[in-house]
């Protein structure tokens, strides 16, 4: 074991005179000083040393390992948990810091329950809850599942159901289990169009087959499947899609075929237990735009070059989804090529909201005042949270918004905005960024 010399034998301040106790502990940790276990940890059981008195303080767990009845040796080997999320876990038990991220929580979260730390576990789970993304929902789904933590895994699969298209595209879908898998696909309010709900149980078929030591073949794909099969709504399919991409798949059998084809013919003819009504989810949101200039001028224009930005910062008053926003067309009636590239970024963090980038080249008939553009899919918003909106245009020069209003209001949905600030995502200048004049003329929603 490590020593340490005394302030007596070095004649300087000791090691520990300037150190609060969680400073302290934590270099005693770093340092290997006075340890008196050695965990033995990860694949390739790599030593860490650690004080029995401390951890056992934090841990009822190692508590009952050390100073219980069946204490054990001084090497505990611990081969699930991997080396850096093992030292994160004690840092915290010897300081109560940590720093988590999407790579390390769900390790930190099972050491946490393994050895029952449930302030960590606490934090390790509001991370989850406030990082949700449609990128990571289905992971976030699936380990609450596993560790039956029933309010994250009720918030992780309404975030799913809501944000369905996106969801049901992340890397995510493969790694759930089927009772997971079933209760997304099964759900009336899932938001997401019907062929992405096929493409995803059968990208999942695949990966279960490979999990289970199958070969990935139509009746084994089908078989792990099994009746989760008839929640996907068929019998709403573009006929042309179904012919051409499902039929050749063989996830259907012959009868199966032939009953939804005879419903695609004939409306009246029963195809059950195959559901042939469009989700709830997707028809309960309407669609409002939101303009934020009460004038447009003619005369003084927007200038619309590669080496300017143009932003806004806005927020809305209820959660919604952000379909995409209008920008101005040219002050001249001619038809004219615009090439846009756009990102929406988080103030907070001055991070680019994931789904949000969108590059688009826009030919504009004469005469046009406003044309659209939209992100490759709605982008869900919180409520009363900002969120910069920044444009690159490049063509010539368009009209010009004036007498912007800071709120908007339709009905009960409310639309503010505010002075757009710099962000670390944008090179170039941004121009147009007040309240009261610029570009972005228009925000469309769904609500």
């Amino acid at each position: 074991m490590a020593t340490c010399k005394s302030s007596s034998q070095t004649g300087r301040d000791s090691w520990q005179s300037r150190k609060s106790l969680s400073k302290c502990l934590r270099h005693s940790l770093e340092n290997r000083m006075f340890s008196d276990v050695t965990f033995k940890v990860g694949r390739e059981q790599k030593s860490v040393q650690a004080h029995r008195l401390i951890v056992s303080i934090r841990s009822g767990v190692f508590e009952a390992m050390f100073y219980g009845p069946l204490a054990e040796q001084d090497e505990i080997v611990i081969p699930e948990v991997e080396h850096d999320i093992f030292e994160q876990f004690l840092r915290y038990l010897y300081t109560d810091d940590v720093t988590m991220d999407g790579a390390s929580v769900m390790g930190l979260l099972y050491v946490s329950k393994k050895y029952n730390v449930k302030t960590l576990e606490q934090k390790c789970l509001a991370y989850l809850s406030s990082s949700m993304t449609a990128d990571n929902a289905c992971v976030i789904l699936e380990q609450a599942h596993v560790f039956d933590e029933q309010e994250l895994k009720e918030k992780a699969l309404t975030f799913i159901l809501e944000n369905g298209d996106a969801a049901l595209k992340s890397s995510g879908v493969i790694d759930l289990c089927h009772e997971c898998l079933v209760k997304i696909i099964q759900a009336e309010e899932l938001v997401a169009d019907e062929q992405s709900v096929f493409v995803a149980v059968l990208a999942w078929s695949e990966s279960a087959c490979r999990k289970q030591n199958k070969d990935v073949t139509h009746e084994n794909r089908r078989q792990v499947v099994g009746e989760a099969i008839k929640h996907v709504r068929f019998p709403i399919f573009d006929q042309k899609y179904f012919v051409k991409n499902v039929v050749p798949t063989n996830m259907l059998t012959d009868t199966e075929k032939l009953k939804i084809l005879a419903h695609c013919v004939c409306p009246d003819e029963n195809v059950s237990p195959f559901n042939a009504k469009k989700r709830t989810g997707i028809i309960r949101q309407e669609k409002i735009t939101i303009q934020r200039f009460a004038a447009r001028l003619f005369d003084f224009g927007c200038s619309c070059s590669s080496d300017e930005d143009h932003g806004i910062m806005f927020s809305v008053n209820q959660d919604a989804s952000l379909l995409g926003f209008q920008l101005y067309g040219p002050k001249h009636r001619t038809t004219v090529n615009y090439d846009v590239r756009a990102f929406i970024t988080d103030p907070t963090r001055d991070d680019v909201i994931e789904g949000s980038s969108v590059t688009k080249s826009v030919s504009v008939t004469a005469g046009t005042t406003t044309y659209d553009v939209q992100f490759p899919r709605p982008l869900k918003l919180r409520k009363d949270k900002k969120y910069i909106l920044i444009v690159n245009i490049d063509g010539p020069g368009s009209h010009c918004g004036w007498s912007g209003r800071s709120t908007v209001q339709n009905g009960s949905f409310v639309c503010s905005f505010f002075t757009c600030q710099k962000s670390k995502h944008s090179n170039k200048p941004i121009g147009y960024t007040d309240v009261n004049q610029g570009q972005i003329p228009g925000l469309m929603f769904l609500v």
